[in-house]
């Protein structure tokens, strides 16, 4: 079980700045650009410094967009976007509308952005089957998922050289369920803006607990470290976290290219949430 201690100490080693994957790529080009062999002379560390800050001055800045395009276009993949799940069966009506709005705010702010085609393979997958999902408890709907992300990379991406799942981006290592609370806040007459006061739950595919992961060699934790239990969890990170609904879009999915290496920049534990 990881401690809270735990976690600070390994967000200070490891993690990085909620800065999307490929821009930190092209952070360390420029840092890689300015390298001289030998210790630079005055003049030289001046000439240094007046490029870089002039290249930050001129060099666009590139839309979350524009990063999930050109993503997908340098691994072949000819598809993003995350499986959403409705986990809930009392309101069709809300559901309807949560799908239209998921699929509208999406599409406006790929049309107002750098790269308007990233909309050509933008593929929101929204399921709905009651008798497999209503009530369905995490850990199960985790495991259809992955069997679904084990098939569907081949299919999907029949161009991409790599379907390891860890290395495909977010479509295949994460997806959102919707419950009946998120469903609530959508057609609530007194919610201002339903999509930021509702909430849903991004879950993380890959994660097991770490009594299972690692068998055997965890310590039994001090009690200030043992946590309420979620889905029988008492661990400090359960899998999942809430988010508005409103989060669920090309910002945020840009975002969660660097969750491989820094969930815990995001992670806050149910029922605190993650506010955009």
């Amino acid at each position: 079980m990881l401690a809270v201690c735990s976690r600070i100490a390994i967000a200070q080693k490891i993690l990085v700045p909620a800065v999307p994957l490929r821009q930190l790529r092209l952070h360390a080009t420029a840092a890689l650009c300015g390298w001289t062999a030998g210790r630079p002379s005055p003049q030289q560390t001046l000439q240094s410094r007046a490029f870089v800050q002039s290249a930050r001055v001129t060099l666009p800045l590139r839309s979350p967009s524009r990063n999930i395009h050109d993503g997908p276009v340098e691994d072949k993949h000819d598809k993003w976007g995350w499986v959403i799940y409705r986990c809930s069966y009392e309101d069709d009506v809300a559901w309807e509308r949560f799908k239209q709005i998921i699929t509208q705010r999406t599409r406006d702010q790929i049309l107002k952005s750098d790269a308007p085609e990233a909309l050509d393979s933008l593929a929101w997958t929204f399921v709905d089957d009651r008798p497999t999902l209503e009530d369905i408890p995490i850990n199960q709907l985790r495991s259809l998922f992955k069997d679904w992300a084990a098939m569907a990379i081949q299919t999907e991406q029949p161009r991409a050289t790599d379907h390891k799942l860890q290395l495909s981006g977010p479509r295949y290592n994460y997806f959102v369920q919707v419950d009946e609370h998120a469903l609530n806040a959508v057609v609530s007459p007194t919610e201002q803006d339903p999509f930021r006061g509702g909430l849903v739950k991004f879950v993380d595919a890959i994660w097991t607990p770490h009594a299972e992961a690692f068998p055997g060699q965890i310590e039994e934790p001090s009690p200030e470290n043992v946590h309420e239990p979620i889905d029988g969890c008492t661990e400090e990170n359960v899998g999942w976290i809430l988010i508005s609904p409103g989060m669920i879009g090309a910002h945020f999915y840009e975002a969660s290219y660097t969750f491989t290496d820094a969930w815990y920049a995001y992670y806050v534990r149910p029922p605190e949430r993650v506010w955009n």
